[in-house]
């Protein structure tokens, strides 16, 4: 693989989960080997400069790297100071640290967050902290794997006009690696798609067509079956309330959900869509009114984050974690989850969008009435998005209740039977009718239309 990236080029990375985007991020930084031992071969060079002549430190004040799990960087307690971190390890003065924690701060559109915890962030805030601390190191070159994956749509929207900003003013070279590449079209990138670490095909500049040829993730068509609610409710949320200190996230929410039901659950980041489901699965109590699910009350339950529920050292013990499984039915459920090979795998060691099929599958072993789904397409390409969409309609037509959490709108409008809407006013209702009250109310980032993408 021999590739060349021009001065305030802008370069989309895209492939099936474990593909090799975000190795091939680490090894443009000097991650790999640096920090973790690799048999890296080859060179990279930025500025003309060897990788390993240089030393880390170095590179990554020129090319700097925000990595898919935002978590996964932050080092300090506060925002303030995860931000200050790195102008502090260059031996910059304390004004020039100042200065430059708040334009990065400002930039990000996090600097009303400046004093908040790192650890009170919710995914969204943590995604946007890990932009801005790189930022705060002014590299001439940017790689970004999955940026707007943890954020709402109208914070998505402000990063992707920040990059082009950031290419248009400051001149960054941008390296993105992505699965919705719809909303990558303005910025005219040259695409790069890998499969089992090899570049497969390469357009420049990508085009929307481009997404169907090549099997990408955009359009979303989804079949369902007729859906009654006639039967009695098998999840209901009853004046539910809830908040955080003096913060109410919460605030007499009622829903009824029936058998088979699918909910999309949409809002800004912070607005208590992760605590909605910690709710439902009794891992925080409400302030007020009441969570009443069903006789059977067998929950299956996704994080935002896998690594936060998986606690074996082998992808087999995981799987078998609620008892041993022989070894044909091991190899199939591995396959349905596309883990085939990775049996003594340990689990860490996977690709974020693996460690989410992984807990899933899990999860789905416990064969749920209620399935929580907390950001479940993030790190999926199309293909392993399917898979997921193909366990919802399966319990679905089992008649266990879905809740999905996602920032994926287009997605969410097409699988959901309702969708509600967590924000100044909760909106609960068919996905047609929430959506076009939130166009009515002006939130077009919610709308699917805004990520359809529009070429530059």
């Amino acid at each position: 693989m021999t590739e060349r990236v021009e001065p305030g080029e802008v370069l989309a990375v895209s492939g099936p989960s474990g593909c090799g985007k975000s190795t091939l991020f680490r090894v443009l930084t000097g991650v790999l080997p640096s920090l973790v031992p690799a048999d890296v071969q080859g060179e990279v060079r930025v500025n003309g400069d060897r990788v390993g002549d240089v030393g880390l430190a170095s590179v990554l004040a020129r090319v700097g790297l925000v990595q898919q799990d935002p978590e996964a960087q932050i080092c300090t307690l506060s925002v303030r100071e995860e931000v200050a971190f790195g102008p502090e390890n260059l031996c910059l003065s304390t004004e020039e640290v100042d200065r430059r924690v708040e334009e990065a701060l400002a930039r990000t559109g996090i600097s009303h967050l400046a004093s908040r915890g790192t650890l009170s962030l919710s995914g969204g805030e943590k995604q946007r902290l890990a932009i801005a601390s790189v930022l705060a190191l002014r590299p001439g070159a940017l790689l970004l794997d999955e940026p707007t994956a943890h954020l709402d749509p109208p914070g998505a929207a402000e990063i992707l006009s920040l990059l082009a900003c950031l290419r248009k003013e400051d001149g960054l070279t941008l390296g993105i690696a992505e699965h919705r590449l719809a909303p990558l079209l303005p910025l005219r990138p040259r695409l790069l798609l890998l499969d089992a670490g090899r570049v497969v095909a390469r357009r420049s500049p990508l085009r929307r067509g481009d997404l169907v040829a090549l099997g990408l993730r955009d359009a979303w068509s989804i079949r369902r079956s007729p859906l009654s609610r006639q039967r009695r409710p098998a999840l209901v949320l009853n004046q539910v309330s809830f908040g955080y200190g003096e913060d109410r996230l919460l605030s007499g929410l009622s829903l009824s959900l029936f058998p088979g039901e699918v909910l999309g659950v949409l809002g800004k980041n912070g607005s208590g869509k992760t605590t909605l489901l910690r709710l439902i699965a009794g891992l925080e109590r409400p302030r007020g009114g009441e969570v009443v699910r069903g006789a059977k009350g067998r929950l299956g339950f996704l994080f935002q984050f896998p690594h936060q529920q998986i606690f074996e050292r082998t992808v087999r013990r995981e799987v078998e974690i609620e008892g041993r499984l022989d070894d044909e039915t091991l190899r199939a459920r591995l396959a349905a989850a596309r883990l085939t090979g990775f049996e003594e795998r340990p689990p860490y060691s996977l690709s974020l969008g693996e460690e989410r099929r992984l807990a899933l599958s899990t999860a789905l072993a416990r064969a749920p009435d209620v399935l929580l789904l907390d950001e479940p397409f993030v790190g999926q390409d199309r293909e392993n998005a399917e898979w997921v969409i193909d366990q919802v309609l399966a319990l679905r037509a089992r008649g266990g209740v879905t809740i999905i959490v996602s920032h994926d709108v287009p997605l969410l409008a097409a699988l959901c039977d309702r969708l509600l809407y967590l924000g100044g006013a909760s909106d609960f209702g068919e996905p047609g009718e929430v959506l076009a009250h939130l166009e009515e109310e002006g939130e077009t980032a919610f709308l699917p239309s805004f990520w359809d993408g529009e070429e530059g």
